[in-house]
């Protein structure tokens, strides 16, 4: 898919907007979502379709001009009582009268109807005007039908059956939207905020990325490995973390339940016999569980080795170029958080400070 999609918040909202933005992203990796830096605001007091969206921020316009979509959340009403409306790429979501409508928080809501408008964008199924399903292409006629919306959070499967495609890469990134619509669901059952329950859900888990290599290139993905750890990486790598004296089979298995991330590391000597085992496993919880699996060409390579069909599809790590910085990259795939690349060139250099005679 490749989107770009950014997210603002205005005044007049309390959403923990940056850590929704970094577990999406954690979550669907088909996706780039962004943190909107600029400043929103609503003139007046409602929103109004298409004048308000319109009359935007010219920073905030600048600052998306290369966006696919922009999110900008607010609790000013729509006139039309609506919980959205878009005009081109701007998408303003209200969520007025939001504790008269559920006792969920504001942030499940964030997240639901980012969901939402996900599926639309991607045209799987209909709207449901008709009355309030529980699918999450429900037009909420009766608002209140979004507090249900957001405890069944699903797809349904008349919605499913009408997709515009089929195609591999549409497949896994509904995948991941409904990984994203499950933890809402479960979360929201127990009452309980969204980013909650993903920072507990992180925190039970094991480790950040799975290493995947052929040992011909141990040395190379040791350095790596270390690199990982010093940027607060919790990695597994099989000399680390299989102890002596047990089946490392079923050890191995347990890391692909769990574990939120894959990095396969290929040199020249290419995908080893046991590596293409558990790349194998890798794709099948891609597909389950939305764990992303990240090819990394490492730097040593005199050109891209011949890599299995499904690997082949996602996008990979090339250690071999310069641009776009390729350790952020890596960092990106394993954490779903964009850093900032700092940049450095001779012009930035401190020169020593000439002495008065």
């Amino acid at each position: 898919m490749g989107m770009i999609l950014r997210l603002f918040r205005d005044e007049t909202i309390a959403l923990r907007l940056d850590e929704i933005v970094a577990n999406l992203g954690r979550l669907v990796p088909s996706f780039t979502f962004l943190m909107g830096k600029s400043r929103f605001s609503v003139p007046g007091p409602y929103v109004t379709t298409p004048q308000t969206h319109k009359h935007l921020n010219a920073q905030v316009v600048a600052e998306s001009e290369g966006d696919d979509e922009v999110f900008l959340f607010t609790e000013k009403p729509y006139d039309n009582n609506y919980f959205w409306d878009v005009e081109g790429k701007h998408v303003i979501v209200s969520l007025f009268g939001w504790d008269h409508l559920t006792a969920l928080p504001r942030n499940n809501g964030a997240v639901y109807f980012v969901c939402a408008l996900l599926v639309r964008c991607l045209r799987i199924g209909f709207s449901h005007r008709e009355k309030n399903t529980g699918c999450i292409n429900d037009f909420w006629q009766d608002k209140t039908g979004v507090d249900i919306g957001m405890r069944t959070a699903f797809i349904c499967g008349k919605c499913l059956n009408r997709s515009a495609s089929s195609s591999p890469k549409l497949k896994a990134s509904v995948s991941q939207i409904q990984g994203i619509l499950a933890d809402l669901a479960t979360a929201s059952r127990s009452g309980m905020d969204i980013c909650d329950y993903w920072k507990q859900q992180k925190n039970n888990d094991g480790f950040d990325v799975f290493i995947c290599h052929n040992s011909q290139d141990k040395d190379a993905v040791r350095l790596m490995n270390r690199r990982l750890q010093k940027e607060g990486i919790s990695t597994w790598l099989d000399e680390e973390q299989l102890p002596p004296g047990r089946l490392w089979q079923d050890m191995l298995e347990e890391q692909l339940e769990t574990v939120r991330t894959a990095a396969v590391f290929v040199g020249d000597s290419g995908v080893g016999p046991w590596q293409h085992m558990e790349v194998r496993g890798f794709l099948q919880q891609f597909v389950r569980r939305r764990c992303p699996v990240i090819p990394v060409i490492l730097s040593e390579c005199a050109s891209v080795p011949e890599l299995p069909l499904f690997l082949n599809q996602l996008t990979w790590v090339d250690f071999r170029k310069k641009m776009p910085d390729p350790f952020s990259h890596l960092l990106w795939g394993i954490t779903g958080e964009r850093r900032q690349q700092k940049a450095k060139s001779a012009a930035k250099r401190k020169t020593p400070k000439k002495h008065k005679p």
